[in-house]
């Protein structure tokens, strides 16, 4: 994507809008609101997003469902993305303090020069905090874990490196901890 495209969007979302936030506050979500979200984030590489998230009451508690994608910064190549469904709830609630618990289904890919990765995982998470109406101060704990990997090695690879690479589905692919950490 070119900056000047990148710039643009940034300039007409920054001008357009009254009720942009910079951050999740679960004090802030109120079910049946629906928001629109940008973000950027390191997984494994720098990748832009976009997302879509609606708020709802959950057995009294507020939940929230967002779907969100986005494609690896710089050349804006589609084979290296990344779509997210999450859902959030609010488990419990005493004064200011809160407490969440997040669970995710991702799809990822990537290809280069001698493979191509499509990958099926599953993320779950604890996010507990004091929220104020304007500002907020959380720990997040969580697991991210690649279920399900499908490679496709190029002919290069098979040339130079390893001819009798086994192209297929492969299991178990490990996972990444989230420890706590003020946000």
């Amino acid at each position: 994507m070119s900056r000047r495209l990148v710039g643009t969007l940034i300039l007409l979302l920054c001008t357009t809008t009254t009720q942009a936030r910079a951050q999740w506050n679960l004090a802030r979500l109120n079910p049946g609101e629906s928001r629109v979200q940008l973000t950027m984030g390191i997984d494994p590489a720098v990748i832009p997003s976009i997302g879509y998230s609606r708020a709802s009451s959950l057995f009294g508690a507020t939940a929230q469902v967002s779907l969100e994608g986005g494609v690896v910064a710089g050349k804006a190549d589609l084979g290296d993305y990344r779509v997210r469904m999450t859902g959030q709830v609010q488990l419990a609630q005493y004064r200011a303090l809160r407490l969440a618990v997040r669970g995710a289904a991702i799809t990822r890919g990537t290809s280069n020069d001698v493979f191509r990765a499509v990958n099926f995982g599953a993320d779950v998470g604890a996010i507990g905090g004091l929220y104020r109406r304007r500002w907020f101060v959380a720990a997040e704990m969580g697991f991210d874990k690649a279920i399900l990997t499908h490679l496709t090695h190029t002919r290069l690879y098979r040339d130079r490196y390893y001819a009798e690479a086994k192209d297929g589905w492969y299991i178990d692919n490990g996972g990444t901890w989230r420890l706590p950490a003020p946000s």
